[in-house]
């Protein structure tokens, strides 16, 4: 599966997703035993994994084969509102068997934002191994064209081997943990789930990009040898041409 796809409301495109994260893993744990998954934050994943700890998807999903890390993390402590672990806890984590050491969230108490980037590299080189090749890559789009933590002219978008950066974003006088561009194109499938109209003019130009427009972040996320699908409601897809 990959392409583009759009429906005609959020509950629609969040089953849809639900669909295709379930799909993904059944299908990795017949192939290579095991699931590997980049999980994102912000409110329509929440809604997908609000789905995915309900029946039917919760007792069809192989959570004991199932593991997961963050592709983005604000920085503010774990039990913070705005915590992306914390809220996937909240919402599914905690409301399904998956065992606690197949989840690696990046840690930001007791510890600076570049050795956070270095630990969470490391945690994710380990579960990966050498072929460095997630599953599933979740993602979503900022309305500046970012995803994950790649904002527009901030460093990060420029490392082309570390996994993992501490980003610092000027527009948010914030660090940002994220996940880079090497890790994000490595992975065998990459899904973005776009909603609102506030996402239609972002979503127009990394989707059908103008030859005088900057190039935004999320243009940048092409998995090298992997399948990349765009779930998109009504209102994001607005601006697109009729063809899209």
């Amino acid at each position: 599966m990959g392409g583009i796809r759009t429906f005609d409301a959020p509950d629609e495109l969040t089953a849809a997703a639900a669909d295709l994260v379930l799909d993904a893993a059944r299908g990795a744990v017949r192939d290579r035993g095991r699931f590997t998954w980049c999980l994102a934050g912000g409110n329509t994943p929440a809604m997908l994994y609000r789905k995915l700890a309900s029946e039917p998807y919760a007792a069809r999903f192989p959570w004991d084969r199932t593991h997961v890390f963050w592709g983005d993390e604000r920085w503010v402590p774990s039990d913070d509102p705005d915590n992306n672990a914390k809220m996937a806890r909240e919402e599914l984590l905690s409301r399904v068997p998956i065992p606690q050491e197949n989840i690696r969230p990046i840690a930001t108490a007791g510890i600076e934002p570049e050795a956070s980037a270095a630990a969470a590299e490391r945690a994710v080189r380990a579960l990966l191994g050498p072929g460095l090749r997630p599953d599933l890559v979740l993602l979503g789009l900022g309305e500046d064209g970012h995803t994950a933590s790649l904002f527009p002219g901030t460093t990060a978008l420029g490392e082309r081997t570390a996994l993992f950066a501490a980003n610092r974003v000027p527009i948010l006088d914030a660090w940002r943990i994220t996940a880079t561009l090497p890790l994000l194109n490595a992975a065998r499938h990459i899904a973005f789930l776009v909603t609102g109209t506030p996402k239609a003019r972002a979503l127009r130009q990394v989707l059908f990009p103008g030859a005088e427009t900057m190039v935004l972040p999320a243009s940048m996320v092409r998995p090298t040898d992997g399948k990349l699908t765009w779930l998109l409601d009504r209102e994001a897809a607005s601006l697109l041409p009729h063809t899209a």
